[in-house]
């Protein structure tokens, strides 16, 4: 029962904070499509490097999802310098992460931890700029939205919601389920202040440092655990080195980028992550003690009573529970994609690695009709020619793998 309760609690807490940034992230997806940020990463500067991170900042993507992002303005001429500040600052935050961020450890936090990461771009992309004089790839943009989207005749509000209510939380709803009661879990059995001794100052963050960069947590799911973490004894600079290192890096974005940039690259991206997290941790501990954050009374002015967050806590079960019924009861393959030629992709996790491969391979003139499931990796697609090895060429560019 204190299980449950505790599970409630949370979901109340942060609810509001998540349908507002799944909000905001839909209407973000209008503007800031990958398009629109490529048109600005073209040339070898600086400027580019710092206008890769503030792009960077505010959209939703996670550590995989980014993947394919970075690899398209890479192949599309953005240099080595501004795709390295993208992968940097992107997956360690993205609007709904901040308003969720809000909603549990508080305003301050939410302000501090984008901040961070826009920083962290800036010095990553920096380097890799003074360093990596590597020629650029440049080649035409020959596929915009409207060609290759599913929703292109559809109203901008339609856009919005179907984004923020539907294909944003596909790609988040298990990590965030699963932090959800891992949170729950650690506020239950883990005694508070048990951490306490080692979960503050370099030795706490050294710990975050560790467990975050081989694993992964989406932006969105991290919260809850920092949260519950917290709770039990680790600083806030510790936590945030877990923000910025969990959601950055895993092992299969770290082989990827070392696919797509090459080895020095991948050094330099793991040094500043690792570097601006222990050091903003430790500034962070030393410039804000708040009062103790608790599942009951956080550090948050909240202004909505407790009956709208019912609603919100229910409107937000109801938003997960349907993106679990399209996750695995609906028949993503319908008979007639069945008849179709298939290859097996390893490394898609989201709709935007989705949208990744398909706009990729609708670019090959034979090619059409193609579907797509997450769950299996299969790619389904009518080829009117002999075309398996662009197939494969178009597909690996993203940075996936043939099975």
């Amino acid at each position: 029962m204190l299980f449950l309760n505790n599970t409630w609690m949370i979901i109340n807490e942060f609810a509001p904070y998540l349908i507002l940034g799944c909000l905001v992230s839909g209407i973000l997806s209008i503007f800031l499509s990958v398009e629109v940020v490529q048109k600005y990463l073209g040339k070898s500067s600086l400027w580019s490097v710092v206008v890769a991170s503030i792009l960077g900042v505010p959209m939703p993507l996670c550590s995989c999802g980014v993947i394919p992002v970075s690899a398209y303005l890479k192949k599309h001429g953005a240099s080595n310098g501004a795709t390295t500040s993208f992968l940097i600052s992107t997956p360690q935050t993205g609007i709904d992460s901040i308003f969720i961020t809000y909603g549990m450890l508080g305003p301050f936090f939410a302000i501090y931890r984008p901040i961070v990461a826009f920083m962290s771009g800036i010095l990553g992309g920096s380097v890799v700029h003074f360093f990596d004089k590597s020629s650029l790839e440049k080649s035409e943009l020959d596929c915009d939205d409207d060609c290759c989207d599913d929703n292109a005749n559809k109203s901008s509000i339609y856009k919005i919601l179907h984004y923020g209510f539907i294909r944003l939380p596909l790609d988040i709803v298990n990590p965030l389920i699963i932090g959800i009661l891992l949170s729950s879990l650690i506020i239950v059995l883990i005694p508070s202040n048990y951490f306490e001794l080692f979960g503050s100052g370099f030795l706490g963050m050294l710990i975050m440092l560790i467990l975050g960069l081989p694993t992964y947590v989406c932006a969105t799911a991290s919260v809850p655990l920092a949260f519950a973490l917290y709770t039990k004894g680790f600083s806030l600079g510790a936590m945030l080195v877990f923000l910025m290192t969990g959601p950055a890096t895993n092992i299969t974005t770290m082989s990827v980028i070392y696919k797509v940039l090459g080895r020095k690259n991948l050094f330099i991206y793991l040094i500043s992550i690792a570097f601006c997290a222990i050091s903003a941790g430790l500034f962070l501990d030393y410039i804000y003690s708040p009062t103790e954050l608790t599942v009951t009374n956080l550090n948050a002015d909240h202004m909505l009573g407790s009956n709208m967050k019912f609603i919100f806590s229910l409107l937000l079960i109801a938003i997960l529970l349907n993106s679990l019924r399209i996750k695995y009861l609906s028949n993503n393959l319908d008979s007639s994609m069945k008849k179709l030629k298939s290859i097996s992709v390893e490394g898609m996790t989201c709709s935007h690695c989705e949208d990744s491969v398909k706009k990729n391979l609708l670019k090959i003139s034979s090619v059409s009709d193609v579907k797509i499931d997450l769950s299996t990796g299969k790619v389904l697609y009518s080829d009117s020619g002999d075309s398996l090895q662009e197939i494969i060429d178009s597909i690996t560019s993203l940075g996936y793998k043939i099975k």
